[in-house]
């Protein structure tokens, strides 16, 4: 008899897969493979670090395809939330670059001091796939696809981007 047609348990780590990250190299390129696989479709990213001091942010590759994903879909959005920005002139210069046009749609927030103690490196493609360091200096952490994983890191970066401050301005114009 074929049951290809019957409904089949799922398992959940099937479902929802989940697992580790191994350290800095592992998390960035997770970030590029999250962020090209986002960039196919409108995205809602949520960025968040005391300083985006270890991200590759900078690099042309990861800078390509966010300007394929923003270019392709009107739609998608990038939120930045980080304790100070001031290693991203000299880290990242590519991205600011390319921030500059984009900043309509790429806002950065800076946490208040009580909140910064409490961020976490994290990625956050909200209802797809999640990456968060549980130590930054190492770089170990976990990724995640489950939809109640998401929703608690998505509340847990809503609480502080809420209390922050709009930083860093995509242009410096002066009188």
């Amino acid at each position: 008899m074929d049951t290809s047609d019957e409904p089949r348990p799922t398992d959940h780590a099937t479902a929802h897969p989940s697992g580790r990250i191994d350290g800095w190299r592992d998390f960035e390129d997770r970030l590029r493979a999250a962020l090209a696989m986002g960039s196919t479709e409108p995205a809602d990213w949520r960025l968040s670090d005391p300083d985006f001091g270890q991200w590759p942010l900078g690099e042309r590759a990861l800078v390509e395809v966010l300007q394929q994903g923003v270019l392709a879909h009107p739609r998608t959005h990038l939120t930045v939330l980080a304790a100070r920005f001031d290693e991203f002139p000299r880290k990242h210069p590519r991205w600011l670059a390319w921030r500059q046009n984009w900043s309509h749609r790429v806002r950065c927030l800076q946490a208040n001091e009580e909140d910064a103690s409490q961020l976490r490196p994290m990625l956050l493609w909200p209802g797809r796939l999640g990456l968060r360091l549980l130590d930054g200096l190492s770089g170990r952490g976990v990724w995640s696809s489950d939809p109640a994983t998401l929703h608690v890191w998505q509340a847990d970066f809503d609480v502080i981007s809420q209390r922050s401050a709009e930083a860093m301005p995509g242009t410096t114009l002066g009188l």
